[in-house]
């Protein structure tokens, strides 16, 4: 079962990334013509990595196109509904790929027993919810924090000068790498990110010559830091815990 599936991955990784141009992507939103080649050198891709079995998988070969013609069709038509979302489509129409594998696997082979027990694990459990706190409740409680400073036009100013959002995803990367390096027991890479990121910040501190602006940067890293610390520990005792 395990080989099925990492066969039709490694053909979809090389339908979707490997021989996908970039000019093929952008055309086929307006020419079909397009789309139906992309979903052709699947059928393709897919039939030389079933080989010489792929007369036994020819009708799963046919159901994986149809399925991924009809995800790609949604993708283009999502598109044009939320053009400035490029990231969380991109990720939904991985998603629903992997989703259709994932079943063509299931559909030959069977669920395998206990798979939804250990889905719904108390480790996986324990691992959601430090990333849901690391990712999306700490970036909102940040805000909060943040509020009553937020109102100052010097720091406001300077915000805007930023990408958007950048500054949330920068936190996010570095809170779960630093839960990562807990887990792993690679506590001096929390160091070295510390390090890492106050050598990048020190240009932008020196040349703002701003106490404000100064503190600001620090007691938000310094918050992220520790939130990330806490929950990297508590997951690692409740993941001692359960096993």
């Amino acid at each position: 079962m395990l080989t099925l599936f990492l066969k039709l991955f490694l053909a979809h990784l090389l339908g979707d990334f490997v021989l996908q141009p970039q000019s093929w992507v952008i055309k086929r939103r307006n020419n079909v013509s397009y789309l139906l080649l992309h979903i052709l050198v699947h059928l393709l891709i897919l039939t030389v990595v079933l080989y010489p079995s792929w007369s036994e998988y020819w009708v799963l070969i046919l159901a994986i196109g149809c399925a991924h013609l009809a995800v790609d069709s949604l993708k283009i038509w999502w598109e044009k509904l939320w053009p400035y979302r490029p990231v969380f489509l991109f990720a939904l129409d991985q998603f629903l790929h992997l989703v259709v594998l994932l079943a063509a696997t299931f559909y030959c082979f069977g669920i395998p027993t206990g798979f939804f027990e250990h889905l719904i694990s108390n480790q996986i459990i324990l691992c959601v919810i430090a990333f849901l706190l690391v990712a999306v409740v700490t970036p909102i409680f940040l805000r909060v924090f943040f509020s009553k400073w937020n109102q100052e036009n010097e720091l406001s100013n300077k915000r805007k000068d930023t990408l958007i959002d950048a500054g949330m995803l920068i936190g996010i990367m570095e809170r779960l790498i630093i839960v990562l390096f807990i887990q792993v027991g690679f506590l001096s890479g929390i160091g070295f990110l510390l390090a890492a990121k106050s050598i990048f910040r020190f240009g932008d501190l020196k040349n703002a010559k701003d106490t404000k602006f100064t503190e600001y940067v620090l007691v938000g890293t310094l918050a992220s830091f520790t939130i990330a610390i806490v929950v990297g520990y508590l997951l690692r005792l409740g993941l001692g815990y359960v096993l």
